[in-house]
């Protein structure tokens, strides 16, 4: 089987479109300083890992978290490092973990709520995976705006005083425009002026705000997708001054096969739904069974942001990264593939009193269609 490559034609074997001057993605991440938002979260602990375990050349990774009441940034970055997910690092590589380096901030706080010290520890800091965000859709709007929306403008500013920057990513959404069935790689009208959206928020309270949000959103069916078509909005301002890419992945679910099949530390979206599919649980669900269950598995979503990021970095223009997979399953496709392929070591029978099976059940990738090949990834 072929590797494939970007190129402005399509899908080239790599044989077809590989440029010698070009570092590997290894050799271009090797000796940077990374900084990530929302590292501890769903997606950025993926990145993290797959970062540490698969350029493990890299100098740092400093890690934007907010100190909890009973947890400091330390405790808590610590307690991530013992997940499922970083065995495999713990048993191979232990001593990649310390360069995770955990950094006090809030995105959602002017200036990300950095220290002068922090901020001039980053001073060398050349690649920015900004993931931090607020994914719930009932966020109260006052909130939403100043994590999704501020929250960009303050990455944004911190990337202007870098003088080694070579990638900014801004983790985006498929579901950012969703008057929109098909999503091309451009940025759309703004369904609002985000200085000003900002503004209101910084300037009224989250009561006031709630009432006006309904009027002030117009068709847009949550405070999720609002906020994070706002942030596209400036981005895409800055596209002229940084080096930036705009990655709109759509549903992300457990990892496919890496480092361990089938992780996740929730079970938000549909990852719920398919898991009670597979073990026997929901046996029924009311929907349009021709529906796109657009899902995308996180450890394939994390390669393509590490992949979108050397490129951006090894040239000069903005990439607008939407989904690229070569099938679409329906919802009715997910259903039956969840019940086989979240199956196969643990046996037991399905609720109900009758004599029906539920088959063997292992939780490994729900949902999966077409995996990009990569020599270093």
């Amino acid at each position: 089987m072929h590797a494939f490559s970007n190129h402005p034609s399509g899908l080239l074997p790599v044989e077809q479109n590989f440029d010698p001057s070009k570092p590997s993605i290894r050799e271009f991440f090797a000796g940077q300083d990374i900084f990530v938002t929302g590292g501890t979260g769903f997606m950025g602990k993926v990145l993290i890992e797959k970062l540490l375990r698969s350029c493990s050349d890299l100098r740092t990774i400093y890690m934007l978290i907010r100190e909890k009441k009973d947890k400091t940034v330390e405790e808590r970055i610590a307690e991530m490092h013992q997940l499922p997910l970083f065995e495999k690092l713990r048993l191979e590589a232990p001593h990649l973990l310390a360069k995770t380096v955990p950094v006090r901030g809030d995105v959602s706080m002017p200036g990300l709520g950095l220290s002068s010290q922090d901020r001039e520890q980053m001073r060398e800091v050349s690649v920015i995976f900004h993931v931090a965000a607020s994914v719930r859709f009932d966020d109260p709007l006052r909130a939403a705006i100043l994590l999704n929306t501020r929250g960009t403008q303050e990455v944004v500013r911190l990337a202007e005083q870098l003088p080694d920057l070579r990638v900014l990513m801004h983790v985006s959404s498929t579901y950012s425009n969703p008057d929109r069935y098909v999503i091309d790689e451009e940025v759309y009208p703004a369904y609002a002026d985000w200085r000003d959206t900002i503004r209101i928020a910084e300037h009224f309270d989250e009561q006031t705000l709630d009432v006006l949000a309904p009027k002030y959103m117009g068709f847009l069916p949550n405070t999720y997708v609002f906020t994070k078509s706002l942030a596209e909005q400036i981005v895409a301002e800055h596209a002229d001054r940084l080096p930036l890419i705009l990655f709109r992945p759509s549903i992300v679910i457990s990892s496919m096969k890496d480092p361990i099949p089938g992780w996740m530390d929730n079970f938000n979206g549909p990852v719920g739904l398919l898991v009670g599919c597979g073990i026997g649980l929901c046996r029924t669900m009311y929907c349009d069974p021709n529906n796109i269950a657009d899902f995308t598995p996180v450890d394939v979503c994390i390669k393509a942001m590490i992949v979108a990021a050397w490129k951006r970095g090894t040239e000069s223009n903005v990439i607008h990264k939407a989904r690229a997979f070569a099938s679409i399953p329906t919802f009715l496709d997910s259903r039956l593939r969840s019940a086989r392929h979240i199956s196969s070591s643990i046996h037991f029978r399905i609720p109900g009193g009758s004599s029906r099976w539920c088959g063997f059940i292992r939780i490994v990738g729900l949902v999966r269609q077409y995996e990009p090949e990569s020599s270093d990834l």
